[in-house]
């Protein structure tokens, strides 16, 4: 244990020097295990790691991230926003609202918080000014809106944590979608709340004619239907998660060669995306890797899970410490840091508490989406306040309070009703 507290503490030193992430995790796991092994063992066992790297299964990472990268090019983030605005914009708060939607049904296809936050700001911050919303509300509101794109699936994170727990990636997206779409309800509310108690943060939109309704709704056909490819044959056993990968973003080029959006530029940029996307999660799940090697060698969580079975603390209390460090965490690194870095330890803890490794991941992600939008790193805001350089990022902090007060209702509910999380799942 003494080898683990130590490897520990050097993680975090090399982490606050700036030293990055994956090198940091490396570096700790092969002089840790060299320290038991010696560094020939210790070289092999870095070789094997990598070599790892190559299995069918992760192969599911870069194919997602492609499909995404199509879908942000057919500019169906205008369209979406454009069919949600169509319907309630007339609502008090409804262009907020249909901003949250639109980064819903984005983020059922990118897999991506930061995308999704950055794409729906340029689609629905300018019509949002331009209709008296305050510049804080609106940003909070897409910041927001943008965190689902953490969650509803294809999530990238979702596949990080089904191959870091070896959990069935279908299984979690599947868990995933009443998540999902209890996050946009909860945020509608709030959305709802806010205007209620100060009708000028969010003026009725314009009155939209049922023909130019139907016209927006037919616009977005493409991501209901590459959705229901996707999702339903993983749901049905059609194919599997790596397979359903590489169909949607197949059908996310279709899609884009479909509305006219497909030239040399685009095609260029979709693939380079994804290499680099993929190029900076892999060292990071290599390192992650060989850290946990050496974590396993120090017999670490073997301890931990039998200290916990020893004291036999009420789960409900080990879920709340798990939760408020997920929450800590989340303020200072990015949410791939956060999942490399504690799996190894939390994992044979909550597996030890009997939880359910699908439900626990949900609520693990759904914790981490807080991290977007939490001082002093929330990722989703600086985003968002790098496009509009003239916006500091404290007061847009502040306007997400009643955002955020919706995210912890929505884990203290997925608490309580585990089925919302397993039913679906279940079902396959």
């Amino acid at each position: 244990m003494t080898e683990f507290f130590v490897g520990l503490l050097v993680l975090v030193g090399l982490i606050i020097i700036r030293i990055p992430v994956a090198l940091a995790m490396g570096m700790v796991g092969f002089i840790g295990y060299a320290h038991y092994m010696g560094l020939s063992v210790s070289g092999k066992m870095v070789a094997g790691s990598a070599f790892e790297l190559g299995s069918y299964m992760l192969s599911v990472i870069p194919l997602f991230v492609l499909m995404g990268n199509f879908v942000a090019s057919s500019g169906l983030g205008r369209d979406l926003f454009r069919a949600a605005y169509a319907f309630i914009g007339r609502l008090p708060g409804g262009l907020a609202i249909s901003a949250i939607l639109a980064s819903g049904g984005f983020a059922a296809i990118s897999g991506s918080s930061v995308a999704s936050a950055a794409t729906m700001a340029k689609v629905s911050y300018p019509p949002m000014r331009s209709f008296g919303y305050s510049e804080t509300f609106s940003l909070a509101t897409i910041a927001a809106g943008g965190t689902l794109g953490i969650l509803i699936p294809p999530s990238v994170v979702l596949i990080i944590y089904g191959i870091l727990a070896e959990q069935n990636i279908a299984k979690l997206f599947l868990a995933g979608i009443v998540p999902g779409l209890l996050g946009i309800l909860l945020y509608a509310l709030t959305v709802a709340f806010v205007v209620a108690r100060n009708p000028d943060a969010g003026p009725r939109g314009e009155i939209v004619p049922w023909f130019e309704k139907w016209r927006a709704l037919r616009e977005v056909w493409g991501v209901i239907a590459l959705f229901a490819l996707v999702m339903g044959g993983l749901y049905g056993g059609v194919f599997t998660a790596t397979e359903g990968a590489g169909i949607g973003a197949f059908g996310a080029l279709l899609l884009t060669w479909m509305r006219g959006r497909m030239t040399r530029e685009i095609l260029r940029d979709a693939f380079l995306g994804a290499v680099r996307t993929t190029g900076a999660l892999f060292p990071i799940l290599l390192g992650s890797t060989i850290l946990g090697n050496f974590i396993a060698m120090t017999g670490a969580p073997e301890t931990l899970a039998a200290w916990i079975t020893d004291i036999e603390p009420h789960p409900a209390m080990l879920l709340l410490m798990i939760v408020l460090l997920y929450l800590f965490l989340g303020c200072f690194f990015e949410s791939f840091s956060t999942l490399f870095i504690t799996m190894p330890i939390i994992l044979p803890l909550v597996d030890a508490a009997g939880f359910d490794l699908i439900w626990f991941g949900i609520i693990v992600v759904v914790t981490i989406e807080i991290g977007l939008l939490t001082p002093p790193f929330g990722m989703n805001v600086f985003v968002l306040t790098s496009v509009f350089r003239d916006i500091a990022p404290g007061p847009v902090f502040r306007a997400l309070v009643p955002f955020i007060t919706a995210d912890l209702i929505r884990i203290a509910l997925l608490v309580l009703f585990p089925a919302l999380v397993l039913f679906l799942p279940a079902q396959m």
